[in-house]
């Protein structure tokens, strides 16, 4: 798992947490409790303490800690930097409304609405927290932000910063205005890049904090990470958000091209194009009319055919090779010249993992066997313990810098530099036609997310569909069954 994480990795893995079941409100109170934790240990005689809150999630962080400082014997003034009803996270909101109750209680704490930059006034704390943007900057900051953030900056006060300092790009570490400069600047769960991409003069000293995430949130595939599929832009126009090419087929396996494609075509692909030999080609065409099936000479597929592949590649940004292409020699030729030729992803399966030669494939690639493809392709057995596996497919993913989707019980996902688990998934999976649903899922994903990416969410989003399939009708869904459930995801 990776040491630093991205602004979307973060928000996956909060998310994922939600999914296993931990509320992202304990998450807030955990991240509010450990900072005002690490405040009284650093400071126990400076009682004076300035918040400045925004909005969002790390606004909400701020609030609570207000609280616990509160009752730790600090005397703490709070700026929220905005009306009430702008607050748009849930957790944050219910955070805001018990510190409101608590100012009408507790004269130590003094609650200010900030609207406008006029109320800013210069700041002789001696502890300010920026608790206003985090991972939320984008741009130019606005008013009364960015009139507080200078307050903070001209202040004699210790400044700590709330994850990230608000005003820098949480990714990039790029200041595009204006950003807090804090002493401290106090991440939660672990860096985020932009921290480490960031002058420190810019961060401070930076210090990670447990707020109880669980490895699980991180290291298995979650709802979370749907957050990484990109949603099609309202201007966007046929093909910007996917073309797909599909190389398979023979006279007795047309079955497993249509599954593939029908799964691509789930995830809203503007084109898809099957390449297949004529002995088949013309029944697939009669599955969907939105298979654009082109058709090369013979019963199966040759190195006869590499031309119009080439034609193909020019249109499409993903390709699949494999399914129900049988296992001729020929079809081998073909598989390996279009693995060496092409450096847009391509994902391997099914019979290609019998054809192509390992020595062959790169970082562009994608390959998908069940335990016993596995060893016929990359010539070793599976282990049976789980973290064997992942020590084994770290090291053929670093070896060979491709994408390996071991399917099984739970499926382990390796890149050269991450993996990752998906335990979604039942024993009514093992039906025939699912694989080639899965390869056409990882296709359609590639074409927009990383190799990585659309192999570890298709696995989970395939069987996410399985397990819904299972609570509604037992094991005895079919291969129709789970295509109608992909088509509603």
């Amino acid at each position: 798992m990776k040491d630093v994480l991205t602004p979307i990795d973060m928000r996956a893995t909060d998310k994922n947490t939600q999914y296993n079941a931990i509320p992202t409100l304990v998450l807030m109170e955990n991240a509010g409790s450990r900072i005002a934790d690490f405040i009284v240990k650093n400071f126990p005689d400076r009682k004076k303490v300035s918040i400045y809150s925004g909005t969002g999630g790390n606004g909400g962080d701020g609030f609570v800690i207000a609280r616990h400082l509160l009752n730790r014997g600090y005397r703490v003034r709070l700026f929220m930097l905005a009306r009430k009803e702008n607050i748009r996270n849930d957790d944050s909101r219910i955070n805001f409304e018990s510190v409101e109750i608590i100012a009408k209680t507790d004269r130590n704490l003094s609650l200010s609405v900030i609207t406008d930059s006029s109320q800013i006034q210069p700041d002789n704390s001696d502890i300010i927290v920026d608790a206003i943007l985090g991972t939320g900057v984008s741009g130019k900051l606005r008013q009364p932000v960015s009139s507080a953030v200078d307050a903070i900056n001209y202040s004699p006060a210790t400044v700590l910063s709330v994850d990230v300092p608000s005003g820098m790009d949480p990714e990039t570490g790029e200041v595009p205005d204006k950003c807090v400069v804090p002493k401290y600047t106090l991440t939660l769960h672990k860096k985020k890049t932009g921290l480490i991409r960031a002058q420190q003069s810019y961060t401070g000293e930076i210090v990670v904090l447990d707020i109880g995430i669980p490895r699980v949130s991180e290291e298995y595939v979650g709802e979370g990470d749907l957050i990484r599929i990109p949603i099609p832009r309202p201007d966007s126009h046929k093909g910007q958000n996917g073309s797909v090419l599909i190389v398979g087929s023979n006279p007795d396996y047309v079955g497993a091209v249509v599954f593939a494609a029908e799964a691509a075509l789930s995830r809203g692909v503007d084109l898809l194009y099957i390449m297949a030999p004529e002995s088949s080609a013309s029944v697939i065409k009669q599955y969907n009319p939105e298979f654009i099936v082109r058709t090369v000479d013979g019963d199966v597929l040759t190195g006869d055919a590499y031309d119009e592949f080439a034609r193909l590649e020019e249109r499409v940004d993903a390709i699949l090779i494999g399914p129900g292409s049988g296992r001729n020699d020929d079809t081998g030729k073909l598989f390996n010249r279009i693995v060496s030729s092409t450096d847009k992803p391509l994902v391997i399966d099914a019979d290609a993992l019998k054809l192509v030669d390992r020595d062959l494939i790169g970082e562009n690639v994608i390959v998908t066997p069940h335990a016993s493809e596995f060893g016929h392709f990359f010539g070793t057995e599976v282990p049976e313990k789980l973290e064997d596996k992942i020590e084994l497919l770290q090291d053929l993913s670093g070896r060979y810098g491709a994408t390996i989707l071991l399917k099984g019980v739970v499926d382990v996902i390796s890149s050269p530099d991450d993996y990752k688990l998906n335990r979604t998934g039942n024993q009514g999976m093992t039906m025939g036609g699912t694989g080639d649903l899965l390869a056409g899922l990882t296709l359609a994903l590639a074409c927009r997310n990383t190799c990585f990416e659309a192999a570890y969410l298709a696995s989970f989003i395939l069987c996410s569909c399985a397990d819904r399939l299972a609570e509604k009708k037992g094991f005895n869904y079919s291969i129709k069954d789970l295509i109608k459930e992909l088509d509603g995801v």
